[in-house]
């Protein structure tokens, strides 16, 4: 998640989870606080409900020593996370603040709970524009230069779709935009990236031949630069933008890439490929749809 790993936080994973997930522990505290609302004054149908959940939410996914024993099975770095999303958290909360404001005698101790409750959700996270308002700069939400690159990359290509490699980032948000991009890199291989570096017998891996792009352009390591041409040939990967200043662009084009272009903080490289590649996209114009209405009758 974000580059962070068991590995490196150890038993404060699960804090370093919540701080960038759930902005701090707030959302935990509220989660705790219900419990102890529906122990308090739930009746029986509410504690038969959330209670079975909620401890074994508190002795699994919320026990800071448990993502540490199963990293020792699975790699869990990135998907651990994703376990606060489960619904018995996100329903019980709000619906533990409804019954207590519910429970209130007169409707001045409704406000004044509702308000109480109102300021923990506040002080429980963070102002949605505390850093300043972030206006968009175009109907794509994406920055201007990534569409910039598209363009310039669309417009030197001989082909309808092109292969290229993004840095994280852009890596991400370039299949949202333009669906002739293809990526050089994954979501799955780039996480990695991110989080661990790369071995000799890895960078040898014949049927890995992006572990080679990742060491040298992602974790800086050193990569023999006959291994990471024979990685973007591979891969049929064609183009390449990386940011001004990156510590890789004088070896990449010693290699032998040539600058196509630029914008205000990106280069774009290009890999002349040995033959050119040809994509075929998969015809799903005959495809039945496993729930279609055919199926149904």
């Amino acid at each position: 998640m974000q580059g962070v790993n068991v590995f490196e936080n150890g038993i404060g994973y699960l804090h370093r989870c919540l701080e960038l997930y759930g902005s701090g522990t707030g959302f935990l505290v509220m989660y705790v606080l219900a419990v102890v609302i529906v122990i308090a004054k739930g009746d029986k149908r509410e504690q038969k409900i959330f209670l079975p959940s909620a401890l074994m939410l508190l002795v699994t996914v919320y026990n800071p020593i448990v993502p540490i024993i199963i990293d020792r099975i699975f790699d869990v770095s990135s998907e651990y996370y994703r376990l606060f999303w489960i619904t018995p958290v996100i329903v019980l909360v709000p619906y533990a603040v409804v019954r207590l404001i519910e429970t209130a005698h007169t409707g001045r101790d409704k406000v004044i709970t509702s308000i109480i409750v109102a300021v923990m959700f506040i002080a429980g996270g963070n102002f949605v524009y505390g850093k300043g308002l972030d206006i968009a700069e175009n109907i794509y939400k994406i920055d201007d230069e990534l569409i910039e690159i598209s363009a310039m990359i669309h417009e030197d290509s001989d082909t309808e779709y092109t292969r290229a490699f993004f840095e994280y980032e852009y890596n991400m948000e370039i299949r949202q935009y333009d669906p002739k991009m293809l990526l050089c890199v994954d979501r799955e291989d780039y996480i990695y990236a991110v989080n661990y570096s790369y071995t000799e017998e890895m960078l040898q891996d014949e049927s890995k031949p992006v572990n080679n792009i990742l060491a040298l352009l992602v974790r800086n390591q050193k990569v023999d630069m006959d291994d990471f041409i024979n990685a973007l040939e591979s891969t049929k990967t064609e183009y390449v933008v990386l940011t001004k200043g990156h510590p890789q662009i004088r070896a990449v084009k010693a290699a032998g890439l040539r600058q196509i272009g630029q914008t205000g903080f990106h280069v774009i490289l290009k890999y002349d490929l040995k033959e050119p590649a040809e994509y075929e996209l998969v015809d799903y114009t005959g495809a039945e749809h496993r729930f279609s209405t055919r199926r149904l009758k």
